[in-house]
């Protein structure tokens, strides 16, 4: 089943740098704002993220958080080089490199991270995810209402977009449709699921808003990475291969550097509408 979560991961990556990139083409195109979420481009682009993130709740189900995340993450190398294409951005010497150091980073950290049996929330452990929410919910809004500043922010959204990594972890989809259905509709670890979800996307767009999105992205990217997947290697039941701890490392290091070099791309200018450009035609149509 590690393949199949790679296989989702990998795709999942894939979807969430299609949607950024249809998003931008419709905002770009768009005359007024009302014409943004009437737009096919844009209607494409929220299906692709729905998409995504269907795709790593179904990759946590089979493969270590911090594998998930980070491959996850790697989208921002797919943006970067697909921005290029359509948006004519310049493709820096150094993003090539650090594009090249994910994919090494991405490789080492899926050979060397493995998973055991799903854990099990339980009283004590929904109790304690729902009391982070709430701590996370209080901090996270009182920060962005009285600070002018986006790291931060963005730091408390990536910390509540991996809490819906692990509530993907401790949540028990097994069995027929019915009964996960069910689940879903009456486990309060769903409802953190949800919770999370909402405040880290209330955070981001937020983050978004008060800086640049290459500082936003790369803070978001490490954070809802380290995060859960440290909780996941403590707690969670995920582990690493018996004498790949360098390698696991290593790979992290790389997959996260990368990512980091990349969010600061001319790319990621374009693709939020930073770069002064109004409507940047495709180079190839």
């Amino acid at each position: 089943m590690l393949v199949l979560g790679l296989v989702a991961a990998l795709v999942a990556a894939g979807a969430n740098a299609g949607a950024a990139l249809l998003e931008a083409m419709a905002t770009r195109r768009a005359t007024r704002a009302a014409g943004v979420l009437t737009s096919p481009m844009y209607l494409g682009g929220l299906l692709l993220d729905i998409a995504g993130w269907v795709l790593t709740v179904l990759a946590l189900r089979y493969m270590p958080i911090v594998a998930v995340q980070a491959i996850v993450s790697g989208q921002v190398v797919i943006t970067v080089i697909a921005s290029h294409w359509v948006f004519d951005t310049p493709l820096r010497r150094v993003d090539l490199l650090a594009a090249g150091a994910n994919v090494v980073g991405l490789g080492l950290l899926v050979g060397s991270a493995e998973t055991g049996d799903l854990p099990h929330a339980g009283v004590g452990g929904t109790i304690a995810l729902l009391a982070v929410l709430v701590v996370l919910a209080v901090v996270g809004i009182g920060t962005a209402v009285r600070s002018r500043r986006a790291v931060p922010v963005a730091f408390l959204a990536g910390l509540a977009f991996g809490g819906t990594a692990v509530a993907v972890r401790l949540l028990d989809l097994d069995g027929p449709f019915g009964e996960v259905l069910h689940t879903v509709l009456t486990d309060p670890v769903a409802w953190a699921l949800l919770g999370y979800a909402a405040l880290g996307l209330g955070l981001y767009t937020v983050a978004l808003g008060r800086g640049t999105v290459g500082p936003v992205v790369a803070v978001l990217a490490v954070t809802e990475t380290l995060a859960p997947g440290l909780l996941g290697l403590v707690l969670l039941g995920d582990s690493i291969r018996a004498g790949w701890v360098f390698g696991f490392v290593a790979g992290l290091v790389l997959a996260l550097g990368g990512v980091v070099v990349l969010a600061r791309s001319p790319a990621q200018a374009s693709l939020a509408g930073d770069d002064g450009v109004a409507r940047p035609p495709l180079k190839r149509v």
